[in-house]
């Protein structure tokens, strides 16, 4: 029974993570709400490590790391937001949180590449008119990447929190 439970509340993590990328790709903001839910997702994993209150601690303390990135202006507030909420998913520990980290950095950079790549790709060419409305919503979002791409748009770092937080926490899911 627990162990359904579990798969079920993993799942709803999952579709958070995939969601919150989605947005991120589409509109560029990953809604608070998501950040919302992550944390409240979150929760019951402290609870079950015996570890909520230090975990919450470390969230604060990356909270405002994060924050002083973006006042740098090298991350966005949506990003600080989500990125602090998925480092509740991750336990407590420097070495998770700074593997956490590590990915979150290194697929950004991946994903930065790919928008590099873009960016080359779509350099010189005519805009592409916009889509008929009977177009698949994957086509007008490629379309509005590559409108974003000439126009050397931001990168959607929430993929790279995303992807590096799912990969962090599954392995720490009890079966």
């Amino acid at each position: 029974m627990m162990s359904g439970l579990v798969q079920a509340w993993t799942g709803l993590i999952a579709i958070c993570l995939l969601y919150a990328a989605a947005c991120d790709i589409s509109v560029r903001l990953i809604p608070n709400r998501l950040s919302a839910a992550v944390i409240a997702l979150a929760l019951p994993f402290r609870l079950l490590n015996h570890d909520l209150v230090p975990g919450i601690a470390v969230t604060l303390v990356m909270f405002t790391v994060l924050t002083g990135v973006w006042l740098l202006h090298l991350i966005g507030g949506g990003d600080v937001k989500f990125w602090t909420a998925c480092s509740l998913l991750i336990p407590p520990s420097a070495a998770a949180q700074g593997l956490f980290s590590l990915r979150v950095i290194l697929f950004g950079g991946g994903v930065a590449m790919a928008y590099l790549m873009l960016r080359l790709l779509v350099r010189g060419r005519r805009p592409i008119a916009d889509p008929p409305p009977s177009r698949h919503w994957i086509v007008r979002v490629w379309r509005a990447e590559q409108w974003r791409a000439r126009r050397r748009g931001s990168i959607p770092y929430g993929v790279a929190i995303a992807l590096s937080a799912w990969v962090n926490f599954t392995p720490m899911v009890p079966r």
